[in-house]
């Protein structure tokens, strides 16, 4: 079966949030809460892979929302989220309709 189009952005999207969950669990013994941790960019281009900067605390209070997503200044996408922070290092931006839905489905927070 063929995917749409926005099966494999909401697949990398996840796929990406997974990576950052392990991350963070990896900074939780190495660095406080208050030093910054490279990140996976969480924005929906397949093709990147540009590194976000935020503490854990940034992390935990984005990743307090499962449809919020921190991405790099500019990859954001209207059509599927809207702003809803800005810092000089990342966006937070919150998913709009099905793909709030779809991203509540694939948290992981909530396995």
């Amino acid at each position: 079966r063929s995917a749409r189009p926005g099966d494999a952005r909401e697949r990398n999207e996840a796929l990406f949030r997974e990576v950052n969950e392990r991350i963070e669990d990896v900074g939780t013994a190495l660095a406080p809460d208050d030093v910054p941790i490279e990140f996976l960019c969480e924005c929906d281009d397949r093709e990147c892979v540009e590194k976000v900067s935020a503490t854990r605390s940034e992390y935990e209070a984005i990743r307090a929302a499962a449809t919020n997503f921190v991405v790099l200044p500019g990859h954001e996408d209207p059509g599927v989220e809207h702003v809803v922070e800005q810092t000089e290092r990342f966006l937070v931006v919150e998913k709009e309709g099905q793909a709030a839905h779809e991203a509540e489905e694939s948290d992981p927070r909530e396995r």
